[in-house]
């Protein structure tokens, strides 16, 4: 039986505030689900290599890839500036990610929070916890057609937060949800809780699915006729063209 590790990013606001304005509507989690022997033995290690490579590096003090800081040129990327190392980075990057194919599926849910608010009003769920259940529920298929099982880790959010979806996921493997009972997910994650990391602890899953996480949400967005503020960067159509061919059949869908 093969073991997993779900990785999990957000991209957007998990509130319901300003959502008429496009650059916050939706909010996209992707997971990443990768084979832990495969992620332990080369992953990790691969990364680091690849900041060493790139970036100033200290074993105390090592860069964490995120997605925004990359963009706006922060702390360890300020070095990005230089064209020819930038295309370096990037062409790295994406190699990496290019050869995790036979070992990386990937799901995204985005939730328009605009429509769902307009279609429950009363009954409005929990934008991220919502969108957990259907991400959980769309990566369970494969893990039981597999006949694998996996663990989730998700980016610690702050105390109130990480407390709502640690119930989220509690929930679900107790008393299931719409699309089957507790036992219909304890069968693909037996683990009862699930582990929430802070981003600075330098965990490569996280910081992948960080950097993809954006480009699948907003591909989800478009592919659904939905509005959007901007077009994609070069950079993020190509992550998205190296990505694709490990979204799941499954992997990309649109809550209203």
């Amino acid at each position: 039986m093969t073991q997993w590790r779900m990785y999990i990013d957000e991209s957007g606001d998990h509130t319901y505030k300003h959502i008429d304005n496009l650059d916050v509507r939706y909010l996209g989690l992707t997971g990443v689900l990768i084979i832990k022997d495969y992620y332990d033995k080369y992953i990790q290690p691969e990364l680091e290599e690849l900041k060493r490579h790139i970036f100033k590096y200290d074993p105390d003090d090592p860069p964490i890839l995120v997605r925004s800081m990359i963009k706006n040129r922060k702390r360890w990327f300020y070095v990005l500036q230089d064209r020819t190392l930038n295309e370096q980075w990037e062409k790295e990057i994406i190699n990496l990610i290019q050869g995790l194919k036979r070992y990386m599926q990937v799901f995204t849910v985005v939730i328009d929070k605009k429509e769902h608010l307009k279609n429950y009003p009363v009954q409005t769920f929990d934008p991220y916890a919502y969108s957990l259940h259907v991400l959980l529920n769309r990566s369970r298929g494969f893990l039981v057609k597999m006949y694998g099982k996996a663990d989730v880790l998700v980016e610690s959010r702050g105390k109130l937060e990480d407390q709502q979806i640690m119930k989220a996921y509690t929930n679900l493997r107790t008393t299931g949800s719409l699309y089957g009972d507790g036992n219909y997910y304890k069968e693909a994650y037996p683990a009862e809780t699930l582990m929430l990391k802070r981003k600075d602890t330098n965990i490569a899953g996280l910081q992948l699915a960080d950097i993809i996480a954006f480009g699948q949400k907003v591909q989800t967005v478009l592919e659904n006729n939905k509005p959007f503020t901007r077009p994609l960067s070069r950079f993020t159509e190509q992550l998205n063209e190296t990505v694709n061919p490990m979204v799941n059949p499954y992997g990309r869908y649109l809550l209203e």
